[in-house]
């Protein structure tokens, strides 16, 4: 099946979404070989109408106005346009999952994951407020917890730009938003400031702790009255174990003035430090991708290894349906869309029996394919498992297992772990030495490559003396004039000169 394609770039691929704008895609950006998440208006929305013209601005605006916060907690924007009559806005595609998901999966979360989880919307929120962009619909759906613990807030499409004689994107008594977490002067008047954003914050917190909204679950007239005019009721009643202090942020975000609450997001995060976590090395183990607290815990640290996700399925794939996707990922390969070629293998396998053998031949096509795309830190563990399984079946010398240990090295040496490198490739050869001749092009390849490992860790005496021994033996068996050995003997006499002023 053809698959859509946005301004002869954009290849989309499935549906991550759907909201009051628009539909977010995802899809493949064919020039720069990578993810991205794709927004465009609604199909269903006249652009000849009222309506129609409003949504119009709210989306262009939402391109400029997103462009302009460059913090790690807002999605990038990468690329805006119209193609076929239809607006497209192309973003940074965030992995992870939405807070809604994570309620609904863990309920009520601790109080390290809330306070980091408000602390990192509070930073977003002074970097918005102080470009004068109000968020106006803050809520589960619209905050996501990345992978690394990043907290990312989504859709600034319907921010106000303040202090600014703009042309209101709202027609006459429209209210934007989400009444569960509006405050009470955006609902009367449809008035907004920082301080409307700090409300919505009080809501999400308070669901964070309680589980449930501050407001619980009612029809919309019943919501936006209790937003007016009752008051919330204290998050210590349900849950004895918040601290105090919090409970008395969260009350404080959550008066009906805009007055009475807190001066800023600054204030808000100063308030939330004590309950952030100090380095460590625990975390929530299922949901440690995307555990808010490892900013804090690790700082700075790389992102976790993501880990294979194995789902049961109730049958193995027929061999037509795999030969398929091999053929289909190869082609992608070779047009040098490896992000894509291995995204399709990946997504195949996480939907496939882990035990089903048949399936080796995909992961080993999925390894290389990571391989060539250069993102050795995902293949190294691929062709360690294969390594595992294919030589408890084959044999430790059959020759698919010694290519696979080759990539081990490989991707480690490019990875700069040269030690283990260098030891992965010593046993190689040994291996290699035990079942190929000598001289064979395979056991002097591996010698060459130990000699430039050397090199490459400044022990240049033992380069110097592998490579040496090499060249003998290279210069006896293709000829002192053939083009690696011209190449060989160079490499040599520059090592023999380093080596002497070393």
């Amino acid at each position: 099946m053809a698959l859509r394609t946005i301004a002869g770039r954009y290849e989309v691929s499935g549906s991550l979404g759907t909201g009051g704008m628009g539909k977010v895609w995802l899809a493949y950006d064919t020039l720069l070989d990578r993810r991205v998440a794709l927004k465009t208006i609604r199909s269903d929305i006249s652009l000849d109408d009222e309506a129609g013209r409003a949504v119009v601005a709210r989306f262009k605006r939402e391109a400029r106005l997103t462009a302009k916060l460059e913090h790690p907690g807002v999605p990038a924007v990468f690329d805006v346009g119209a193609h076929e009559d239809e607006l497209y806005l192309v973003m940074q595609l965030v992995d992870g999952m939405d807070i809604e998901e994570v309620l609904a999966r863990k309920g009520k979360l601790p109080i390290e994951w809330v306070a980091a989880i408000g602390a990192q919307i509070a930073a977003v929120l002074a970097d918005a407020h102080a470009a004068s962009l109000v968020h106006r619909d803050l809520k589960p759906r619209n905050v996501m917890l990345a992978t690394g613990g990043r907290v990312v807030v989504l859709d600034f499409g319907i921010s106000t730009l303040l202090g600014q004689d703009i042309t209101r994107v709202t027609r006459q008594g429209e209210t934007l938003g989400s009444p569960a977490y509006m405050a009470p002067e955006q609902l009367t008047s449809n008035q907004v400031s920082p301080l409307t954003d700090l409300y919505a914050l009080g809501c999400l917190l308070h669901e964070l702790l309680a589980g449930t909204p501050v407001f619980g679950e009612r029809e919309t007239m019943a919501m936006m009255y209790a937003q007016v005019h009752e008051p919330p009721r204290p998050v210590r009643e349900m849950r004895p174990d918040v601290p105090e202090p919090i409970e008395l942020l969260v009350l404080d975000l959550l008066a009906k003035g805009p007055k009475a609450r807190p001066a800023d997001a600054g204030e808000v995060y100063t308030r939330l430090t004590p309950y952030l976590p100090v380095p460590s090395g625990e975390s929530d183990a299922a949901f440690e991708a995307i555990d808010p607290t490892r900013p804090y815990r690790f700082p700075l640290a790389p992102k976790p290894r993501p880990r294979s996700a194995q789902t049961a399925a109730v049958e193995s794939p027929s061999p037509a349906a795999v030969e398929e996707l091999r053929d289909r990922a190869a082609d992608l390969a070779e047009s040098g869309r490896f992000t894509q070629a291995a995204a399709l293998l990946a997504d195949f396998i996480g939907k496939s029996p882990a035990d089903d053998s048949a399936l080796r031949g995909v992961r080993l096509q999925y390894a290389n394919t990571l391989l060539l795309g250069n993102e050795y830190r995902l293949a190294l563990p691929e062709y360690r498992r294969l390594v595992s399984e294919l030589g408890a079946t084959r044999g430790d010398y059959d020759e698919l297992v010694l290519e696979c240990r080759s990539q081990v090295a490989t991707c480690l040496a490019e990875l700069g772990e040269i030690t283990d490198a260098l030891h992965e490739f010593q046993v190689l050869l040994d291996m290699q030495k035990n079942i190929r001749n000598a001289d064979d092009e395979v056991v002097l390849g591996l010698r060459r490559q130990i000699g430039l490992l050397f090199a490459s860790t400044g022990d240049l005496h033992s380069a110097h003396r592998v490579l040496t021994q090499l060249l003998a033996d290279s210069e006896r068996v293709l000829g002192v004039r053939h083009s690696d050995v011209v190449e060989l003997r160079e490499l040599v006499e520059r090592l023999r000169k380093m080596s002497l002023s070393s």
